[in-house]
């Protein structure tokens, strides 16, 4: 099948038009024949990768992209460290783009014997509950590095909206023994 499409332009500003043979939606396995000016041949130009959308030159089409939110502790000493006499902290995060959350990564460190309570929470976009239950679930089960499959489709939210964990311990640890908790949430943004 041919194919035309510009292939040059000549000195006045004008297409040089050629017939392209081939292949064009795969890799380029044709020869290009066009006028040929001052003694040279004309190459076609290969197309801009589709990440390159513009729309204009040097201005990029809104595109949307993977990014982390992290959530901050509102308790504990260094933030974010569970002990005895403090077993619930708020972790959250306050947008600053339009954001879908999609994937929480979640870091524990426990110290001593008794520091086995697993982070249980309710996760909220601004009001909205996001879960189908209102009891606290296990977030490291989810937020897990390793998790297979483990993507939610939190709402969407514009800028200044808080994403906030309200984390419980299902034991609390006894003594000097503490649970250090840090959490991360990938998701959506516009830009």
């Amino acid at each position: 099948m041919q194919h035309f499409e510009v292939v040059g332009v000549d000195s006045d500003g004008n297409p040089i038009v050629g017939e392209v043979m081939g292949d064009m939606e795969g890799e380029f396995d044709g020869e290009v024949m066009g006028a040929r000016r001052r003694g040279r041949r004309m190459m076609q130009i290969p197309p801009k990768p589709g990440w390159r959308r513009q729309l204009a030159p040097g201005v990029i089409q809104p595109d949307e992209g993977m990014i982390p939110l992290p959530l901050a502790a509102n308790a504990g000493s260094p933030l974010g460290t569970f002990a005895a006499a403090l077993t619930n902290i708020t972790f959250s995060g306050q947008l600053q783009k339009p954001f879908r959350g999609e994937r929480f990564l979640v870091s524990v460190v426990r110290t001593g014997a008794s520091a086995t309570g697993r982070l249980l929470t309710q996760l909220f976009v601004g009001t909205d509950l996001q879960q189908a239950e209102i009891a606290p679930w296990d977030l490291e089960l989810i937020g897990q590095a390793n998790a297979f499959g483990t993507r939610l489709t939190m709402k969407a939210a514009e800028p200044g909206v808080f994403i906030r964990c309200v984390i419980q311990l299902s034991n609390v640890p006894t003594g000097t023994d503490t649970i250090f908790a840090s959490i991360l949430c990938l998701g959506r943004v516009i830009h």
